[in-house]
Parts: structure tokens; C-alpha cells; sequence
């Protein structure tokens, strides 16, 4: 395969997307984690009864109700992080504005993830920091949708045996029932009005090619990563991914059925993963001599080669997405295309400003100028940099879930009956909320 070639893309632009610079090269990175207990919010700006459910009170049976199910993409994995700074971790600072495990007031004694993360941080069966990592700014949550209440059952590391329900061969998963169980719970108290569903990824084992093509680079191995999963990558999209996607989706809408919601009574989408970093030709480092002493490793936390970064966004990120997309064809839901949604905001990316000694909590570095994707913040070998849990890398920040949030908003406001799919993008030179969607024909 010629990794050097571009392609027209389905959607009739380039594959290189220009919009004024290089478009977004991207490493689908799907590393999952799991656990923790559901997080729910009262939508914003909305009526009495979501300030009631904030205050603990019990809304009723009246209640309207927007749900996330998934993984990490969708649960919130990364927020914690408001940018990337390549700089020893501390324990009483907001490391130049970009740890939120400090108060807003920027006090850090000690950092609390719990700040973030509430009791989803921890595993409760293992008791290790590797839990559903539900954000308090996860997509759900920052959205702004006409409900009472918005309910974050995603969690870290998902397969979509995790979300099936259990009569359906679902499992327990980090303490939790199958997600679509928790939702047939909810749906017997609520009116679901929107299901919103981040699968695939780990099904499809990303999370090792992400693995595989950092090692590749840092251990300087001869052998490109994309010579080695090329084929296995688009035989599991074809085989594994799309066929339990689409009993996943089925089943969750056989349950909720069963449960008072027939199809037609609720929005129900699938989505697709917005890209962690950038086209080769638009790395703020050159590639250069690789290995641990590289600047892609030390400085950026982009540990990539040209081509393996080049075969991710040109093949596999297109392939992920198109796959999706047929899932919801086939089943007849909508569908919210990412992948473009971060274009010129992904790790690394030139066009991004890096964090300095005069940024805070308080003042930040602008959304408009962040990188919105959160880096390598533990390799395979120590670096200087080592910050938060490896789960967190390449996973949408506290910028990017925002800019996802705003996606969302946008994509409820504008699907029907008749227009169901669409994709999001964000506007060059403004920050995550001027996210907006166009229809896909």
C-alpha cells in the first residue's frame, strides 16, 4: 500500500482538508479504560425540576432524560487536562494552568481527580485509579439539550459486550451491569429522550495499535506499524467491529422497547472518534532521528512516524468512521460523524500554542489556540513528563470534550426523521464553541 498518496474523500474534499492549513492526521487512539458509577447532570439552562434533581430531589417518573452509552470517547477519559505541557509532574501546582485536579482557585494541596473524575476515578473491584474516568465536562455534560437531566453511563475501556444487555451475552464490567441494563433501569423512571453511543474502538483493539506504532518509533524498529496491522485492522472493522455494533444497537433498542420507549419516542445516534493528532506535514516537531531522545517524545508526546501517522488518517481513521456509519444505516439510527472535529486542535499540531509559566488554571491558554487532545502522558520508557494515567492519552481534554459537547448540541438541534446524519467541525481561529454540523449527503 502507497501511504504517500492522497485520496478524495466520501464527503467530496481532499483527505488533506485544507481549510487554510494541512488538515488533521490523526491516530484514531482508542486507549479504554473502565469503572466507576454513572454520573449524572441537570441540563443547562433548563427548568426547575434539573435544579431539583441537582439539589438530590426526586424528580418523578416525568422526568426527560439524555444518555450516553460507550466508552472512553464518549464517558469523559482526559478531562482532567486543560492543554499539554512537557514538564515534571507536581504535586502542589496546576502545572501552568493544565492540571484541573486543583481547585479552581489553583490550590493543589493535595490534587484530588475526584475534582474531575467523582467517584468514577477509582476501579471500585481493584481499587486502582483506572475507573470510568465520566469527566464533569464529558460530552453529555457540556452539552446544552432540552432535558431535565443527562446521564453519563459511558465508561473507559467499554467493549460492546459491556453495553449489551445481559440476556443479550452482556457483562459486568468494573463493578457495573451492562450498560443497557442501567438504561432499561433508568427508562422504567424517566422519558429517555436522546441515547448517544461511542463503541467500536475497543473492539477493534486499537488500543494495541496505538501501543504497537509508539514502540515502533521510541524503540526505533525498522519496520513501519501500518506494514504489521494494515490488514488485520480492516479485517476486524469488517468482521468484529460492524456486526456487534449493529446487535449492540438492536438490542438497546429492543430493551427500550420493552420498556415504555418505542422507536420514534427518542433521538438515537452513534458516533464516530475525532482524530488525536495531525498529518505528518503538520507536526510542530520534524520526525527526525527517532527514539527516546527524539523531540516528538520528550517535548510533544506525538511519538510517531510520518507514515504510520499518515496511514492512520488516510486509512484507518476514514475506515473507523465508514464503518460506523454503515452500522447506523443498517439499523436506521442517526449518526454524528468526529473525525474532522479537531482539525488544527490535535496534539502537536503547529498551528497550537503551548502552555507557559504566565498561564493558571485562571487563565488558561485560549480554547481557540489549545491543543484539545490530551498527549503520551506515560510511555514505554520514562520521560521527564510522566503525568496522570496512561488511560488518559489521546483522549479528548478538557477543550476537546467541550468542543464535543458543543457537537452535540448542535447535532440534537438539527437531526430529524428525514436528515439524520451529519458531521462536525469546528471554525478555524475560534475556540470549542463554535462547533458546528453540516449534513452529510
Amino acid at each position: 500500500m502507497d501511504v504517500t498518496q492522497g485520496h478524495r474523500s466520501r464527503r467530496g474534499r481532499t483527505a488533506w482538508r485544507g481549510r487554510g492549513r494541512v488538515a488533521v492526521c490523526v491516530l484514531a487512539a482508542v486507549v479504554l479504560a473502565a469503572g466507576g458509577s454513572a454520573a449524572a447532570a441537570p441540563a443547562s439552562g433548563s427548568s426547575g425540576t434539573a435544579r431539583a434533581q441537582a439539589a438530590g430531589q426526586d424528580t418523578g417518573a416525568g422526568s426527560t432524560v439524555a444518555v450516553s452509552l460507550g466508552d472512553s470517547f464518549i464517558s469523559g477519559e482526559g478531562g482532567r487536562w486543560q492543554g499539554n505541557i512537557a514538564m515534571q509532574y507536581t504535586s502542589d501546582t496546576d502545572m501552568w494552568g493544565t492540571d484541573r485536579a486543583c481547585n479552581a482557585a489553583g490550590s493543589c494541596g493535595p490534587k484530588d481527580p475526584t475534582r474531575v473524575y467523582g467517584t468514577s476515578y477509582v476501579d471500585p473491584v481493584t481499587s486502582k485509579e483506572n475507573g470510568c474516568h465520566r469527566s464533569d465536562v464529558a460530552e453529555i455534560q457540556s452539552a446544552d439539550l432540552p432535558v431535565d437531566k443527562r446521564v453519563n453511563l459511558a465508561c473507559s475501556g467499554a467493549v460492546t459486550k459491556d453495553v449489551l444487555p445481559r440476556s443479550a451475552g452482556g457483562q459486568t464490567y468494573k463493578g457495573e451491569k451492562p450498560q443497557t441494563d442501567q438504561l432499561a433501569d433508568l427508562a422504567d423512571q424517566s422519558q429517555i429522550k436522546l441515547v448517544q453511543l461511542s463503541i467500536g474502538g475497543n473492539d477493534l483493539g486499537f488500543g494495541g495499535v496505538i501501543k504497537g506504532c509508539v514502540k515502533t518509533y521510541v524503540l526505533k524498529v525498522t519496520s513501519y506499524c501500518w506494514k504489521s496491522w494494515d490488514a488485520t485492522v480492516k479485517e476486524r472493522l469488517r468482521d468484529h467491529v460492524l456486526p456487534r455494533v449493529k446487535d449492540t444497537v438492536k438490542a438497546i433498542r429492543g430493551v427500550l422497547a420493552e420498556h415504555g420507549h418505542p422507536v420514534g419516542s427518542y433521538v438515537f445516534a452513534l458516533q464516530s472518534y475525532p482524530a488525536p493528532v495531525p498529518q505528518a506535514a503538520s507536526y510542530r516537531y520534524p520526525q527526525g532521528v527517532a527514539g527516546i531522545f527524539s523531540d516528538r517524545y520528550q517535548k510533544g508526546g506525538c511519538p510517531f512516524y510520518d507514515q504510520d501517522t499518515d496511514w492512520a488518517r488516510r486509512t484507518v481513521v476514514p475506515a473507523i468512521a465508514e464503518t460506523l456509519e454503515k452500522a447506523a444505516d443498517d439499523t436506521g439510527i442517526a449518526y454524528l460523524d468526529l473525525q474532522w472535529a479537531f482539525d488544527g486542535h490535535e496534539v502537536c499540531n503547529t498551528a497550537t500554542q503551548l502552555p507557559t509559566s504566565a498561564n493558571t488554571l485562571a487563565n488558561p491558554v485560549p480554547g481557540k489556540n489549545a491543543e484539545w487532545m490530551r498527549f503520551l502522558s506515560q510511555g514505554p520508557v520514562q520521560t521527564p513528563y510522566s503525568q496522570g494515567q496512561q488511560e488518559e492519552s489521546f483522549h479528548p481534554n478538557s477543550y476537546g470534550q467541550k468542543a464535543l459537547g458543543k457537537c452535540l448540541t448542535e447535532f440534537h438541534k438539527a437531526v430529524t426523521t428525514s436528515s439524520r446524519k451529519f458531521e462536525c467541525l469546528n471554525t478555524p481561529g475560534q475556540d470549542e464553541q463554535s462547533m458546528h454540523v453540516q449534513p452529510i449527503s
